[in-house]
């Protein structure tokens, strides 16, 4: 059951949700309700409940309450709860009874969760050609729950509701962007419920409640978080009133912090004295070479093949490295911890002109097939991974804790586990990698970046354009402490002396400031990290 789910990218809503979000939206037996995705009834079921208690007939309920749904077998299912229950597709329905006619005040559900290249090709062309109709630009990246929620949304009556279950990565994907711009103008007032602990047993994936009021005389984004589904049904509706309202943002991130918070953020953001990082530094995704496990090899496989003179250093993750700094000595103690840290490397020349070893090991890998591999086949010589320029220093891709940048004196190259940086003429790269470690570059990381369920912060290169670092008096930092410090995973200690420089003076910040900048990001970083811990 739980494969069939995954394959159709539906999982069944807990009732807590389906109730609190039923007893939200409804509050008047007149009112009409759509589910564009229903299942087996789970928001159905709370419906038809919640219509009861109101005080609605049967006819009131077959009346109000529709349901829509593919499977004919969980519409059947749906349809025991006493609603009207259509077999169809919603993006069918849509288009032959919703579009430009038919008009909603509330519509509830919990979306299916498909990728785009999953989509049945009839039903992605209806999808996209209808978001299209409305202004949106998707794209190969978009899964199925983007044009289900917004074409939702564009069914609603003026003075609508709508309350869905979607992932929580509306926060943060790329993919997702217009979503976010478009319901912070479509709504008058949106809820926004999260939850620190998973709610949905068959999935590790962290889903928000979006709760959206088209009439409404207050205005603005609150935040509500809850531990989990037992905290949702025991104070819901009351930490709803009591939530903070905020002016929309396109950041959503920001929708955890304070208005004090995001106005000392929007300040900053315009503090010319703060450096772009480019301003500072190019920035690119590491070697890929299409099959690591070809190309990346340890000293002992280099002696045995003898391959020395056909291999080159390289960091190919981030755990190889523990300080702001690749030494000579780092590199020494990863060769003799039999770490594999070379590259096959040999010279961009026709395979009969290599060296004998150079040539056996490629038939090796031939022989396994890893010529084959995408990345290696579409390459004029596969076993030739070209090179760009060459990393002055890189940084972490997958952060656990926080990002940092490590300086590479011992020039090795990286794979695209990592992010190579290239500073711009005239600047002190040593400089750049120490100011890095500032609570207000740590916090913007957090706002910007996408934090998984398995915790790890993921910066793409666009996401590292967009950090900025306080430069102003750098060259006053010690490095060779702040790289001592980093090794015994003494991030405090390095904050502290860090802060003290750049941005308390080299920025006149107070210390209230630098506290709520050191409080942004740990309430945001505690929160990634605890996606991992919490189930």
């Amino acid at each position: 059951m739980k494969e069939y789910n995954k394959l159709r990218g539906g999982y069944y809503t807990p009732h807590e949700i389906s109730e609190f979000i039923t007893s939200w939206a409804i509050s008047d037996t007149s009112e009409s309700v759509l589910e564009p995705s229903c299942g087996d009834g789970s928001f159905v079921k709370a419906l038809v409940d919640h219509y009861k208690k109101l005080g609605a007939t049967d006819k009131q309920i077959k009346n109000s309450v529709l349901g829509i749904e593919q499977d004919k077998i969980e519409a059947e299912k749906a349809s025991r709860y006493g609603a009207t229950i259509m077999h169809d597709d919603f993006f069918d329905y849509y288009q032959n009874s919703i579009d430009g006619r038919t008009k909603f005040d509330i519509i509830i559900g919990n979306p299916p969760y498909i990728r785009c290249k999953d989509f049945k090709e009839k039903q992605r062309k209806i999808a996209f050609d209808l978001m299209g109709k409305h202004g949106f630009k998707p794209n190969r990246l978009t899964n199925i729950w983007i044009p289900f929620l917004i074409l939702s949304c564009e069914a609603l009556k003026p003075n609508g509701r709508i309350g869905m279950v979607v992932p929580a990565e509306l926060f943060y994907v790329d993919y997702a962007a217009e979503t976010r711009e478009f319901l912070n103008t479509f709504f008058d007032r949106l809820t926004i419920i999260t939850f620190k602990k998973l709610v949905f047993d068959d999935i590790q994936q962290e889903v928000l409640l979006l709760l959206g009021e088209r009439s409404c005389e207050e205005r603005g984004v609150r935040l509500v978080e809850f531990y989990g589904l037992n905290d949702l049904a025991a104070r819901g509706m009351e930490s709803l009133d009591k939530a903070e309202l905020i002016e929309p943002c396109n950041q959503w991130m920001e929708y955890y912090l304070t208005n004090e918070e995001i106005d000392l953020l929007k300040r900053l953001d315009k503090d010319s004295r703060i450096s772009n990082s480019s301003e500072l530094f190019e920035v690119n995704i590491g070697l890929v070479s299409g099959r690591n496990e070809f190309f990346i090899m340890n000293k002992d496989m280099v002696m045995k093949l003898g391959l020395e003179k056909s291999v080159a250093p390289i960091i190919s993750q981030s755990k190889q490295v523990k300080g702001i700094n690749l030494t000579d000595e780092d590199y020494k103690n990863l060769v003799e911890l039999d770490k594999n840290i070379f590259f096959f490397a040999p010279e961009n020349k026709d395979f009969d002109d290599l060296l004998d070893e150079e040539k056996s090991y490629i038939r090796l890998g031939e022989k396994k097939g890893f010529n084959t591999n995408y990345k290696c086949r579409i390459r004029p010589r596969w076993y030739y991974v070209p090179q760009s320029w060459h990393a002055e220093a890189f940084m972490l891709c997958n952060a656990d804790s926080y990002p940092r940048m490590i300086l590479n004196k011992r020039e090795m190259l990286v794979t695209n586990n990592l992010h190579k940086i290239r500073f711009l003429e005239g600047i002190d790269g040593s400089l750049v990698t120490a100011a890095f470690l500032n609570a207000y570059t740590l916090a913007i990381s957090e706002l910007i970046g996408r934090g998984y369920s398995s915790g790890l912060l993921l910066l793409t290169p666009s996401l590292v354009r967009r950090l900025r670092i306080p430069m102003r008096l750098a060259e006053r930092l010690d490095f060779q402490k702040i790289d001592d410090w980093q090794r015994k995973g003494e991030i405090d200690k390095i904050l502290e002396y860090t802060d003290s420089i750049l941005l308390r003076e080299g920025l006149g910040l107070a210390d209230d400031e630098i506290k709520m900048l050191h409080d942004i990001w740990d309430k945001l970083r505690n929160r990634r990290l605890n996606r991992n811990k919490i189930r």
